[in-house]
């Protein structure tokens, strides 16, 4: 059975964040975080343990603080930032699965005190800006 193991009973937002500039006009436009879709996607959340993150650094590896497991999305990139549960996470690494048509786990670290993103910046879903 595929992706049994991953029961998707949570939701979460992801949001591309888009940099101001300045058009021809010299007025400046843009800027803020965008949700990537109309309402919060179904998805899988999952901690890292302690022990993996320990393990990880021991090698020499940096792993990320939270797994996401979305249904395939050909918007989600890296760098984007996630809202689940009030929390703010930013996306480290993305990978599919080999059909993309399955699975997407996207790895995600907390996001830095400056980078969190303010409610000021949320923007309302936009079709044309994602």
């Amino acid at each position: 059975m595929k992706n049994q193991y991953f029961q998707k009973d949570k939701k979460a937002e992801v949001f591309l964040k888009k940099e101001r500039y300045q058009d021809a006009t010299g007025v400046w436009r843009g800027g803020g975080f965008y949700p990537i879709s109309a309402s919060p996607l179904w998805c899988y959340a999952k901690q890292n343990s302690q022990t993996v993150v320990f393990n990880a650094g021991v090698m020499g590896l940096n792993e990320e603080s939270r797994l996401f497991v979305f249904n395939y999305n050909p918007k989600i990139k890296q760098n984007m930032y996630i809202r689940y549960k009030g929390a703010w996470f930013k996306t480290t690494r993305v990978d599919t699965q080999d059909d993309y048509n399955g699975d997407m786990f996207v790895y995600a670290d907390d996001t830095p005190a400056g980078d969190t993103p303010r409610d000021a910046d949320i923007k309302p879903y936009d079709p044309t800006k994602v």
